[in-house]
């Protein structure tokens, strides 16, 4: 199996990551997976402003796992605020357009407003377990997953004990607890899994609902070891999302051949910020994407100790 559905994002500790409701902080450490999602799958309203960036719309689905605690970490990063269906950076207030048409942008996902993702551990087509916020009452939970009706919005079944704690903020953020038992964690074994991830409701005047469905691997503890080089650590940058510049902050545990590249997610090359010798120490390098568009684009940086990607989000 192989690892081409996401990026392997390496940070400053395996396993790690504390929920602050900025997913692209949070899961930049060793052994996260990432799902990129379409940017054009949530339609909007003809009378929408130009530009209008609805907080349906998926960026990517980032996943870590702690086999030695048992907890599968699952961060969803949306393009604007999650929930908040018009786009207006207030989640809960209702713009004037949206009100015009009948629909409505409610407050922390209550009614019918729902963001949830549904698993299949072991891998026989059918969806077993589903996470997140949905069934009319605005709560987050951990169920079986009944699958009826389709919409995984409204598969919530039986609450069932893997409930590890969310963050619902800009992003969501959300740990299942006592994964020994519902997949295998050999720690010497990837993990495969497949899933599936909704967002929307049908208060907001039709915006397109955002849907994710594919496998991912986890890989195996040994690997994420070997990812996470020693003495070298590409702090995530600052402003991330950001729009035009962003600082990237690189701290090098001896002098020696650095290159720091920026590429799009097709993997062609944007820029190149450093190519040659870099003294131990931190360095601070400006990235300005000002004649880029809208978009997720990948920091590399190679040294001699080993190579550490991380991610960067446009919005304009």
């Amino acid at each position: 199996m192989t690892y081409a559905l996401g990026f392997i994002v390496c940070g400053p500790a395996a396993f790690a990551v504390t929920f602050t409701g900025d997913v692209a902080a949070d899961f930049a450490v060793a052994g996260s997976v990432t799902v990129l999602d379409s940017h054009d799958d949530v339609g909007l309203p003809s009378n929408a402003p130009a530009g209008t960036i609805s907080g349906w719309d998926l960026d990517y689905a980032a996943f870590v796992l702690d086999r030695a605690a048992g907890e599968l970490h699952i961060g969803l990063d949306f393009r604007g605020l999650a929930g908040d269906a018009d786009g207006d950076d207030l989640d809960g207030v209702t713009t004037l357009w949206l009100a015009a048409n009948g629909g409505l942008d409610l407050p922390t996902l209550n009614m019918s407003e729902s963001i949830c993702i549904a698993f299949d551990f072991d891998m026989d087509g059918t969806y077993d377990v589903i996470t997140g916020m949905g069934g009319l009452d605005g709560t987050y939970r951990v169920s079986a997953f009944t699958g009826t009706p389709i919409l995984p919005a409204f598969g919530f079944g039986p609450l069932i004990p893997h409930d590890g704690g969310h963050f619902y903020g800009s992003d969501l953020e959300m740990t299942l607890n006592n994964m020994g038992v519902l997949a295998n964690l050999d720690p010497t074994v990837e993990l495969c899994f497949r899933f599936l991830f909704f967002a929307g409701s049908f208060q907001d005047d039709g915006i397109g609902e955002d849907l994710l469905l594919g496998e991912v691997c986890l890989p195996p503890d040994e690997l994420v070891s070997a990812l996470q080089p020693e003495g070298m650590n590409l702090v995530s940058a600052y402003p991330n999302p950001f729009n035009p510049t962003t600082t990237l902050s690189v701290e090098l545990g001896q002098t020696g051949p650095v290159q720091l590249s920026v590429y799009n997610v097709n993997g062609q090359l944007v820029q190149t910020l450093v190519d040659g010798m870099m003294e131990s120490g931190r360095h601070e390098l400006s990235f300005n994407g000002a004649a880029l568009s809208s978009g997720i684009y990948l920091a590399r940086l190679s040294t001699v100790g080993g190579e550490q990607v991380t991610r960067l989000v446009l919005t304009k």
